[in-house]
């Protein structure tokens, strides 16, 4: 159990510190991608989505922007969030592409998510174990 609240609690060291408010900022980058999917602005329309794209964009774009704003703050409810968020797409993308897609650039899009998403784990782990 203390393992986990130091895990959440991560924001306590300047450098992690750091890195919480650079996440901060791609999750808000990557909650306006989501807003302009719904909107229209990236080249998809809502009504051609298939169900599960559109249900996605929905709830990531809403989830996304609250986990940037609990990463900002430096809050550990903002790094749980931000465990939930990049775990449940790295489930969804790798395994069940087929029901957000129908073409290749979307896989394609998704496999550049999956790495971004791996990466900031991998920083995350680097920087936490750095600090023992």
């Amino acid at each position: 159990m203390e393992k986990l609240k130091s895990i959440v609690n991560a924001g306590q060291t300047p450098v992690m510190g750091y890195y919480l408010r650079f996440l901060a900022l791609v999750f808000m980058g990557m909650s306006g991608f989501h807003f302009a999917n719904l909107m229209g602005y990236a080249g998809s329309n809502l009504e051609t989505m298939l169900p599960g794209a559109r249900m996605l964009h929905i709830v990531y774009a809403q989830f996304f922007a609250v986990t940037a704003i609990g990463l900002w703050k430096l809050q550990p409810w903002g790094v749980a969030c931000f465990f939930i968020a990049t775990i449940s797409q790295l489930v969804l993308y790798w395994g069940m592409p087929q029901y957000f897609t129908q073409i290749e650039e979307g896989e394609q899009a998704f496999q550049g998510i999956i790495n971004i998403h791996i990466s900031t784990i991998a920083v995350f782990c680097i920087i936490r174990i750095k600090r023992k």
